[in-house]
């Protein structure tokens, strides 16, 4: 268990970046038909507003394990995102350059919930090795 503290997520990195994607988003999909916003857009806004509500829960445990659970869960919303992505540029929502775009973002987003993971696991070996 971590010292009881209430840690600020709006100064983590990956927050602030996925903020802004979910806003690139969120734009993207205000410009659809009702259609695709009710079949499509919304499954995506969910999803990818689950990536970071995920890492905000998570980073708002005491119990590191929690925190990876929560980050773990995060992963799985980026990669259902992407799966979105695909869907709305087969379906001719979105061009080229803004699906791998948004793409590229999301693999980011993974990549740097990853290293979150593995920094947390460092931290649960180091305590109990202490």
């Amino acid at each position: 268990m971590r010292e009881p503290q209430i840690r600020d997520f709006r100064k983590l990195a990956l927050y602030q970046k996925g903020m802004v994607w979910i806003e690139e988003i969120r734009e993207i999909v205000k410009g659809w038909s009702w259609e695709d916003k009710q079949v499509i857009g919304h499954q995506l806004l969910r999803s990818s507003s689950s990536v970071i509500a995920n890492l905000v829960e998570g980073n708002g445990q005491l119990y590191l394990q929690k925190e990876i659970n929560f980050i773990n869960n995060a992963l799985g919303s980026a990669a259902e995102s992407m799966m979105w992505f695909e869907t709305a540029y087969k379906a001719g929502l979105m061009n080229q350059a803004t699906f791998k775009r948004l793409d590229s973002e999301a693999i980011e987003l993974r990549k740097m919930l990853v290293a979150m993971m593995k920094k947390i696991r460092v931290e649960i070996v180091d305590r109990k090795l202490a």
